[in-house]
């Protein structure tokens, strides 16, 4: 499965990134990429212009280095073809893929090497399951003399293909992988057995060897920790790569290769924009560094897990409640610090706490408190006379003193940073994350609006605090008339802007009338940003055996809880297209007919996950019994 099927914390680092107004530009593949073809070029033009000079007497000494690098650039256009980030028409696509990947290995195809990739892509770290895996292993146990094993990486994968995946390998993929095999030893017999075998020994054959030995090296093996499994440790599953600058740029991006893993339909030139997405969050994470020439770490997996660094998002935190403050009608606000030595995670604005009740309840509140206090998680919750009885209990039954057990905060409402303006519209007790942004607002030095909605006064949390807080300035209140809010949603939302983002957070219909307003004024869907906690330990259902019924065929499968839905149909030998394996670009999108989804992709909207008529293939699931696919 997917790692984002199984960690809540990368779910949310994924969530925040494809929320960002800049993921488009950045995930966006073009139909013809200068990048993309420029590096096609180059590719042929040093193994073409190599061979040439060599048959003109050229040293090899001079014109080897070429060759190889020529042979070694090829494969980055194999590689990004196999997420189809060369080019948006899959068959383009796949075709300069296959084309550039023969100079490497002859009779290759995007194919071909897209199962070898997105098996990778799927169970790194796995001994058994990542084809890579005994590539990253090797020169551990036998340094340095095993790195020549690398120049033979083709031994290792199909010794892994035909031992250990050929029972779990679509029938269609053992045929088109046999015969990929076959084709490319007869064309070397067949060259070596020719007058032209020593060109073809010295121009062709040694060259690849080395340039298969490089790629092997910095694609394979330099990025990736012995052992360390991605769905286990995502973030520590990837290595980042550090050097001489103009040498990793030689890398195609590969210094960023943990990008690769979590966005893998991003071309591997815009690696670097997606470091900067959601504030970069992805730099927060501890992502663990080595250099391009570095000895193999045999301990770094024990390490690492004793190290304590590893977040999965599941994590608890023993809390005081210090403080409860009257902060509206019906509105309290709570005050939490850590119990002993224990020190609280620093948090984003627009972050949310789960607070465990002595019921046994578990309620959702958003942090109001300046992100820069430490130590400190405030929230405020309204009485909910006619609610589950969450709010009630904490108005009632908690006091001073208490301790309880919250979570670590997350984010499922980021507040992106690099934008120059800002309208925050709050309906009632919406207000809440919206009062840690402004801090966070003021401290940025940006430009915003903070307009509240309310039934009357009395009902604004922290009122007074409003009219003495840096951000007064930027605040207006509108009350209701006549049952119906004041605001001039027309005016407000009356000039849309590209540098401008739209938050709301309130009551459903109110965010519903907001939303619709702003989009009848011409905001753009990506500029709107909604609380709502879906992405929650809250809704994290445990992977379990359902089925899948194809409507088209009226055919029935099994998915087990280890299988993603994309597994079984590949098994099956039924065609369906997929790209990141992650959720993140939606390519897999199919229509459901009938069946309750649990949705784990970042791409669909809330709306659309609330309407239930489509699910991404490769990471979401039947919440029980089955789904009926338009397939």
């Amino acid at each position: 499965m997917s790692i984002v099927t199984n960690n809540l914390k990368v779910r949310e680092v994924i969530n925040q990134v494809v929320k960002d107004p800049k993921y488009k530009s950045v995930s966006t593949v073009q139909l013809i990429s200068i990048t993309q073809i420029g590096l096609f070029l180059l590719t042929w033009t040093l193994f073409l212009g190599g061979i040439y000079f060599a048959s003109r007497g050229v040293s090899l000494w001079i014109v080897y280095p070429f060759l190889i690098f020529g042979i070694y650039t090829s494969f980055t256009t194999l590689h990004d073809a196999t997420h189809r980030a060369v080019s948006s028409n899959k068959y383009l696509n796949d075709f300069i893929g296959t084309v550039s990947g023969n100079i490497l290995f002859p009779s290759i195809s995007t194919t071909v090497y897209r199962y070898f990739h997105l098996t990778h892509h799927r169970y790194v770290g796995d001994k058994d399951l990542d084809p890579d895996e005994a590539m990253v292993r090797i020169p551990t146990k036998y340094y340095p003399f095993g790195y020549f094993a690398l120049f033979f990486q083709e031994y290792f994968t199909f010794q892994w293909f035909f031992k250990r995946v050929w029972s779990r390998t679509p029938v269609k993929m053992r045929v088109l992988v046999t015969c990929s095999i076959i084709v490319n030893l007869i064309f070397t017999i067949a060259m070596l057995s020719s007058p032209y075998w020593y060109e073809f020994l010295i121009w062709y054959l040694i060259p690849t060897r080395i340039g298969s030995g490089v790629t092997t090296y910095l694609f394979a093996y330099l990025p990736h920790p012995e052992g360390v499994h991605w769905n286990s440790h995502p973030f520590q599953a990837t290595y980042n790569i550090s050097g001489n600058k103009n040498m990793l740029k030689a890398l195609w991006g590969q210094d960023s290769h943990a990008i690769h893993h979590f966005l893998p339909h991003v071309p591997w030139y815009k690696y670097h924009k997606a470091w900067d997405l959601a504030n970069g969050v992805f730099r927060e994470q501890y992502i663990p560094k080595r250099s391009v020439f570095s000895k193999p770490d045999v301990n770094f997996k024990n390490r690492i897990l004793s190290s304590g660094v590893i977040d999965n998002g599941d994590k608890v935190l023993n809390a005081k409640l210090t403080a409860i403050l009257d902060v509206a009608k019906d509105t309290k606000s709570f005050i939490f610090e850590p119990i002993g030595k224990d020190e609280f995670p620093a948090f984003t604005s627009g972050s949310h706490i789960n607070i465990n009740l002595p019921s046994g309840k578990i309620r959702s509140y958003s942090l109001v408190n300046p992100s820069y206090e430490k130590n400190k998680y405030q929230i405020a919750v309204k009485l909910e006379r006619n609610g589950k009885g969450g709010s009630k209990e904490l108005h009632e039954n908690i006091v001073e003193g208490s301790e309880l057990i919250i979570s670590t905060p997350k984010n499922n409402f980021l507040l992106y940073e690099d934008v120059q303006k800002y309208i925050l519209i709050a309906g009632g007790i919406g207000i809440t994350p919206f009062i840690s942004m402004a801090h966070k607002l003021i401290e940025l030095d940006k430009h915003f609006e903070f307009h509240i909605c309310a039934k009357e006064e009395t009902e604004i949390p922290f009122r007074y605090e409003l009219q003495n807080w840096t951000f007064a300035p930027n605040t207006e209140i509108h009350l209701d008339k006549n049952g119906k809010s004041s605001i001039d949603l027309s005016k407000v939302l009356a000039t849309p802007n590209d540098n401008t983002l739209v938050y709301i957070c309130g009551p459903t219909g109110f965010n519903k009338w907001v939303k619709k307003t702003a989009t009848d004024q011409g905001w753009k869907t990506d500029q709107i940003k909604e609380e709502l906690f879906v992405i929650d330990t809250l809704e994290m259902l445990t992977p379990k055996p359902f089925e899948i019924v194809l409507n088209k065929s009226g055919k029935t499968l099994n998915v087990d809880k280890e299988e993603s839905i994309v597994d079984v149909l590949l098994m099956n030998n039924i065609k369906v297209e997929y790209t990141c394996l992650q959720g993140t670009c939606g390519t897999c999108i199919t229509k459901v007919i009938e069946g309750s989804i649990d949705h784990r992709d970042a791409v669909l909207s809330e709306e659309e996950k609330m309407v239930g008529n489509k699910m991404c293939l490769c990471v979401s699931r039947a919440k029980q019994g089955k789904i009926v696919l338009d397939l």
